[in-house]
């Protein structure tokens, strides 16, 4: 999916109702930066959508997993037999509960090029990425120091 058209549709729509409002300078130059303000909101939608079309196709496709993975900074529909490179679920739980997550954009980067070596959904990355260091580290004991401080 390239949400860069959808964006330059929207761009291209609200300049041209400035436009034809009668707009000075000024009210073009507002309509331009309250939509880079909205950018990433309306990336984001074009995610959600995504996610949207990915679970009305996996209801329609029996036997088969959908998911939507990242490639080069778009969204794509991934379609895999079930089961197959699933995300482990701790003790057989769903994947309902959400997280937001801040990070530097090189690391987003790092993540998504990640996932995408392995053919795995961002999602589905960092929830393996995750389980795996969250049962490494009950594993580790603390350390525990002990004796006597003199002063």
């Amino acid at each position: 999916m390239d949400t860069s058209i959808a964006m330059t549709r929207l761009t291209a729509a609200i300049e041209q109702q400035v436009v034809l409002a009668g707009a000075d300078a000024e009210t073009e130059e507002l309509a331009r930066a309250m939509l880079a303000a909205a950018e990433p909101a309306i990336r984001q939608i074009a995610f959600d959508l995504a996610e949207q079309a990915a679970v009305e196709v996996a209801s329609q496709l029996s036997g088969y997993d959908v998911d939507v993975v990242l490639s080069e900074g778009e969204p794509a529909l991934r379609i895999r037999q079930a089961g197959e490179d699933a995300a482990p679920a701790s003790s057989g739980e769903s994947l309902d509960a959400r997280i937001t997550l801040r990070l530097p954009p090189s690391l987003k980067e790092i993540v998504e090029s990640a996932a995408d070596e392995k053919g795995e959904s961002v999602n589905t990355w960092l929830v393996k990425a995750l389980s795996s260091k969250a049962q490494t580290s009950k594993k580790v004991p603390g350390r525990r120091i002990t004796g006597t401080i003199e002063t």
